[in-house]
């Protein structure tokens, strides 16, 4: 079972739109030095969907050299494109980097059927032998895990789920029928929200894209959620909670960029059509001040 906060990495590129495999590397390194226990890597914010399938391989390759260097970190490689061939052949690249699990988004774009969709992760499950997790987010894929398309994929020998709508009763249906049926399935929430309720019900595992710009705040967040500090747990929680509303204007992916930049470091670019706001806008500045502010309330420190 994984463990802990994960982070959707951004992938970081250059003003020309090229990959930045160094910036990259560093961001990865910035964050487990931070504490995060894990990557989940070329998803929606790593831009999976805007990069070639060499150049996604080449993050899973740097992925690994970077955790070289932190024992026990989790690498989850997502590998989910509109196409079954691609999808499969991103799996076995990264069960030859050394990946720890592949997960997937069903085939996007197109609106596909539950049968196709079924098809689409059997073809997958059959193609590697690393643990393949379900990434339902119906807001890109359109399509959306019913209990019974669950049941079908657990049968296929599907390792577990990220969930990123957090539907409060699916989610708890698929978890404790899972727990009485004694199945070997993991859920792994695919955003902070909702992770201090959902640990009590037994989930123990995040995907959270605030790690990308403050990982301090998830990694103390757990941290104390695991040892049962539950006071200050909570005023991480709501400290989370508040930063992630107010992060809330524009695409995540490019805030994850901005918030970075806005700490003093440079956060390179998104892929077009992403842009970036001129970094003379006056939203950066307010991004550090809310900051600032909320990593004092909790008594953590934002060094350079």
């Amino acid at each position: 079972m994984f463990t802990g906060s994960l982070v959707p990495n951004i992938t970081l590129f250059d003003a020309d739109g090229q990959l930045d495999l160094a910036r990259t590397r560093w961001h990865m390194q910035w964050m487990f030095e931070r504490g995060v226990d894990g990557l989940f890597l070329t998803g929606s914010y790593g831009a999976g969907p805007l990069m070639t399938i060499d150049e996604r391989v080449s993050v899973f390759r740097a992925a690994k050299e970077v955790a070289a260097a932190f024992p026990g970190r989790t690498l989850i490689a997502h590998v989910g494109a509109i196409d079954t061939a691609s999808t499969v052949a991103l799996a076995q690249a990264a069960e030859k980097v050394g990946m720890d699990a592949v997960g997937a988004v069903p085939p996007f774009y197109y609106k596909h059927s539950e049968d196709l969709v079924l098809q689409f992760y059997k073809d997958l499950i059959g193609s590697t032998s690393l643990p393949v997790f379900a990434y339902n987010n119906p807001e890109t894929s359109r399509f959306s895990f019913t209990m019974n398309t669950v049941r079908k994929l657990q049968e296929m020998g599907l390792a577990g789920m990220k969930d990123s709508p957090l539907d409060v009763g699916f989610v708890s249906r698929v978890y404790y029928e899972t727990k009485l049926s004694g199945k070997d399935f993991q859920i792994i929430l695919g955003t902070s929200k909702g992770w201090l309720p959902f640990y009590q019900m037994g989930i123990r595992a995040m995907i959270g894209g605030m790690s990308n710009w403050a990982p301090e705040v998830i990694t103390t967040l757990v941290k104390a959620t695991v040892e049962g500090d539950m006071p200050r747990a909570e005023r991480l929680y709501v400290l989370m909670m508040d930063l992630s509303s107010k992060m809330h204007f524009t695409d995540s992916t490019i805030v994850s960029h901005m918030g970075l930049y806005a700490r003093g470091y440079d956060g390179g670019y998104p892929r077009k059509p992403m842009l970036l706001p001129e970094l003379s806008n006056s939203k950066y500045t307010e991004i550090r001040g809310w900051l600032e502010a909320g990593f004092a309330q909790v008594g953590l420190s934002m060094d350079q």
